[in-house]
């Protein structure tokens, strides 16, 4: 009796949690989208004459700029199976990021048929962009805590993000 009373609140608390993150995740999209459509007028100098594209999707930029900018480039297989999509789905990926300015391909230096893909300099502005616009919204939703409650909720946030990534191997 005691532990399905505990399972219950157990369950109930989770539920708030990923309320709670739904509601904030919303807000927190937005202010991305806004503050990236400002942003990115300001860098139209690195692309003369080309507009913003209407349809700009931060969220893919960043999910495929995340995965090429520390390496500064990969190849199309190396960027499928890091994405975890099929190889035709990262290459219309790229392709819609090429077409925009972001992303370039290159022939690999060592094997002709393979083709790296690698940030262009708007590319690699709008990933630091969003990159400091993330860490500055991370640092105030922190700042409620102390550095000894910030360094357990990191470390139990990496505990959490390996077990999700054991489960879903």
């Amino acid at each position: 009796m005691k532990e399905d009373i505990e399972q219950k609140l157990y369950d109930a608390e989770i539920t708030a949690v990923v309320h709670g993150f739904i509601q904030v995740w919303n807000k927190f999209e937005s202010t991305l989208s806004t503050e990236l459509t400002r942003i990115q007028e300001s860098l139209e100098g690195l692309r003369p004459g080309k507009e913003s594209h209407p349809n700009a999707n931060y969220e893919l930029f960043y999910r495929v700029s995340s995965n090429i900018y520390l390496k500064d480039s990969v190849t199309m297989g190396e960027l499928s199976k890091s994405l975890s999509v099929p190889l035709s789905t990262a290459t219309r990926m790229v392709d819609w990021l090429v077409d925009n300015g972001y992303l370039e391909r290159l022939p690999d230096a060592e094997d002709r048929r393979v083709v790296r893909v690698t940030l262009t300099n708007l590319g690699q502005e709008i990933h630091k962009t969003i990159d400091r616009y993330i860490r500055h919204r991370v640092q105030q939703i922190f700042s409620c805590l102390t550095n000894e409650e910030r360094t357990t909720l990191l470390t139990l946030i990496g505990k959490v993000i390996y077990s999700l990534k054991e489960v879903t191997r």
